[in-house]
């Protein structure tokens, strides 16, 4: 969520909420699952895409490396970071391969 509230914060730009679970962006066009174990966190992204457009774009699964590698570098640093305008070092191996571009026009 942390994420999600900066990059409303610090952009104007549209934004874009990638996942590669069909399932979880599907929930932020219904309320099928507002009662399950993520319920929670379910709304909690809803009232933040609510405060500006946003395009849900499902990826496969290769493609979301970076979002994995960060998921794990902030379990295993017990650690949150911020890197605005910059890309971390724990994933500037993987930035260039797993950027995936989406022509908004």
């Amino acid at each position: 969520m942390q994420g999600m509230a900066l990059a409303i914060q610090h952009s104007n730009s549209l934004m874009m909420l990638q996942s590669d679970s069909s399932e979880a962006l599907s929930c932020l066009s219904t309320d099928a699952l507002w009662r399950l174990a993520y319920g929670q966190l379910v709304l909690e992204i809803k009232h933040l895409a609510g405060s500006r457009e946003f395009v849900p774009q499902k990826l496969n699964r290769s493609q979301n490396r970076v979002a994995d590698r960060l998921a794990n570098y902030s379990r295993t640093e017990r650690a949150t970071a911020v890197w605005l305008r910059s890309v971390p070092p724990c994933i500037e191996d993987l930035w260039p391969l797993d950027r995936n571009s989406m022509s908004l026009q």
